[in-house]
C-alpha cells in the first residue's frame, strides 16, 4: 500500500445540471459511474475516502470513510479537499499527499497515482492533470502541508480551484490522449450516451 498517499473522491456537489439526480449513481452500460471510479481508485493501491454532503446512506454502503464539508457554504471541491486534510490532521495519519478525483469521471487512467508520483519534485505542492492541452483542476495531487494555506483561502470565499493553485508551487502533468479523453466527465444526462461510446472504444482497445 502507498502509505503516504490517500485517494479522495469528491462527491460533495449538488448535480444541478443533472436534473437534481446524483449523477455519480447514473449508469453507463448497467454499471454506475461511482462503481467505475471506485474500480480505478482501488488500482491506486491506497486508502480511499469520500467527501459527500448528501445521500449518506447510499455512499455508506461502499464501506469507505465518508467526510462531510466542515461548513455548509457549498464552496465546491476546495471545501472537500480542505475537509479531507482536516480529517487527516485530526486522525494524526501519516499522509503526505491527497489524490483527488471528481465523482463524474468514469474513465480515469489506471496508473493515475503512479504518473503523478513520478512528477513530484522539490518544493512542488500541487500537481494538476492535463489532457489534450486542457487542465483538469479537480484531478490533482495535493500536499498536506497546504492545510493552513487552504484554510485561509476558504475564508475569502474563493470557490475557484485554479485561482488558489496559481498562488502556490504547482506543476501540470500531461496524460496523453489515445482515442478518448481519460478525464471525460458527465455533466448532463446527454453525456451518458457519449460515455457509452467511449466505453465501447476502451473495450476494443483492450481486446
Amino acid at each position: 500500500m502507498e502509505n503516504n498517499f490517500i485517494c479522495l473522491l469528491l462527491a460533495g456537489g449538488l448535480s444541478k445540471r443533472f436534473g437534481g439526480q446524483v449523477k455519480t449513481f447514473a449508469k453507463i452500460n448497467n454499471e454506475t459511474i461511482f462503481e467505475k471510479i471506485i474500480k480505478i481508485l482501488k488500482k491506486q493501491n491506497t486508502k480511499i475516502i469520500i467527501n459527500t454532503n448528501s445521500n449518506i446512506e447510499i455512499f455508506s454502503k461502499s464501506g469507505f470513510e465518508l467526510i462531510k464539508d466542515l461548513n455548509s457554504h457549498y464552496q465546491g471541491p476546495l471545501a472537500g479537499l480542505y475537509s479531507a486534510m482536516h480529517w487527516v490532521k485530526k486522525n494524526k495519519l501519516n499522509i503526505e499527499w491527497i489524490l483527488s478525483v471528481p465523482s463524474d469521471t468514469p474513465f480515469l487512467p489506471n496508473n493515475l497515482l503512479e504518473v503523478f508520483k513520478s512528477k513530484i519534485i522539490n518544493n512542488t505542492d500541487i500537481l494538476i492533470a492535463c489532457s489534450n492541452g486542457k487542465f483538469h483542476p479537480v484531478v490533482g495531487l495535493w500536499n498536506i502541508n497546504l492545510y493552513e494555506n487552504l484554510e485561509e483561502e476558504l475564508k475569502s470565499d474563493n470557490r475557484k480551484i485554479m485561482k488558489w493553485v496559481y498562488k502556490n508551487e504547482y506543476e501540470f502533468v500531461d496524460f496523453p490522449m489515445k482515442k478518448y479523453d481519460p478525464f471525460f466527465n458527465i455533466n448532463r444526462k446527454e453525456d451518458i450516451e457519449e460515455a457509452e461510446k467511449i466505453e465501447k472504444i476502451i473495450n476494443q482497445l483492450e481486446e
